[in-house]
């Protein structure tokens, strides 16, 4: 069980066990509805979840994504295709550090996600030597709690514990801030086609109180997985491609919804036409 289950229990909560780290998600609450809400606020404790540190991390957040290379503290949404040039999923990356990556994906995809990138972290070269040997993969749900703080009134939400809006991140970016006197990592999501989003990543200790101190706010409203990956479907433009067996795009495509980059040094690229 996560950090929150007992908070999620509180509230109805309706649970689901992951595949990819074994805990228990949140599908969903009793009596759940977001009409009206300024925000939404979900535990996204279960999904794909996962911290690439180490020597190698970078090199393999270039192979296994074929979005932009980033600098530090910079965010983006970036396509993980497969060998054959499939789309598997589009997760959000967020790089915390010259050899730390944070990979998350909420949408219905993110176990076949999570497998994925782990097939490709153990993969071996042609003399049979690991592709990435100074990599570490792994679960995160263990070392900080990921929180979705998304909707028209998020931003001000945020502002109400710094003081001042100009101290959030950009979009685009990833900062280190204090919530009522609680170290947080805050990531500003950027796309045109949904509200702001940020993800708020918390010690496990002090998830409970940031949680009721979200809850707090009569504009912010708690949603569970279901209701997130429903919304990721219908609002990002890949949303119908995730939803056949066989998710396969243009590279044309990939490039307007910007989650590919201007090259060929990623897994899939080549049989991208």
């Amino acid at each position: 069980m996560g950090a929150l289950h007992g908070e999620h229990v509180l509230l109805g909560a309706s649970f689901a066990p992951s595949e990819t780290s074994g805990l228990l998600r949140v599908s969903s609450y009793a009596h759940e509805s977001a009409e009206g809400a300024g925000a939404v606020l979900a535990d996204l404790t279960g999904v794909a979840y996962l911290l690439a540190s180490g020597p190698d991390a970078a090199v393999f957040a270039g192979s296994a994504l074929a979005g932009r290379r980033l600098a530090v503290g910079e965010v983006a949404l970036e396509a993980a295709l497969n060998g054959t040039g499939g789309l598997v999923s589009v997760p959000l990356l967020v790089r915390t550090g010259d050899a730390e990556h944070v990979i998350v994906d909420a949408s219905a995809r993110a176990d076949a996600l999570a497998a994925w990138l782990a097939f490709l972290g153990g993969a071996r070269a042609q003399d049979r030597r690991a592709a990435f040997r100074e990599l570490e993969l792994a679960d995160a749900s263990d070392m900080l709690v990921p929180l979705l703080l998304a909707g028209p009134e998020a931003s001000h939400v945020l502002s109400d514990y710094v003081g001042d809006k100009n101290d959030l991140p950009a979009p685009g970016t990833v900062r280190q801030l204090k919530l009522d006197a609680i170290p947080v990592v805050v990531a500003h999501v950027a796309a045109p086609f949904a509200p702001p989003a940020y993800l708020v990543l918390v010690p496990a200790g002090a998830a409970r109180l940031l949680w009721r101190s979200f809850l707090s706010f009569t504009e912010v409203a708690p949603v569970g997985l279901e209701w997130v990956a429903k919304r990721v479907s219908e609002r990002c433009p890949w949303g119908e491609a995730l939803g056949r067996a066989e998710a396969r795009c243009s590279r044309d495509e990939l490039e307007a919804w910007g989650v590919v980059r201007d090259a060929d040094d990623f897994v899939g690229a080549r049989a991208l036409v």
